[in-house]
């Protein structure tokens, strides 16, 4: 789960297209599962991590404050415990969404 709050730039926000980029920062909480896939107790054990947020996106208006979104975001955060040497201390988490959205 991550919660990272936002700053948005929009590019031509009268228009019917809007691009627009993100940057924000926050919190990263990875959990895992009890037991493994063998039914043994998981030895992992959950992480907190600071994360920082990179996106951008289009909003196409097509209708009286509808539209569609479309959204890409990249999540940098530590990593998570893995129980195995990576050889990292952090990773890139990548969102891609495509949406309805409403202008109220």
């Amino acid at each position: 789960m991550f919660v990272t709050p936002s700053v948005r730039l929009n590019v031509f926000s009268g228009d019917s297209v809007t691009p627009w980029v993100s940057v924000g920062g926050g919190y990263g909480r990875f959990r895992v599962a009890p037991v493994t896939l063998y039914e043994n107790p998981n030895p992992g054990s959950g992480s907190n991590t600071g994360v920082v947020q990179f996106g951008a996106g289009l909003d196409v208006w097509v209708w009286r404050g509808w539209g569609a979104r479309f959204e890409a975001r990249d999540f940098y955060s530590g990593a998570p415990n893995l129980n195995v040497d990576t050889g990292r201390s952090r990773q890139h988490n990548y969102y891609v969404g495509l949406g309805v959205v409403h202008r109220f």
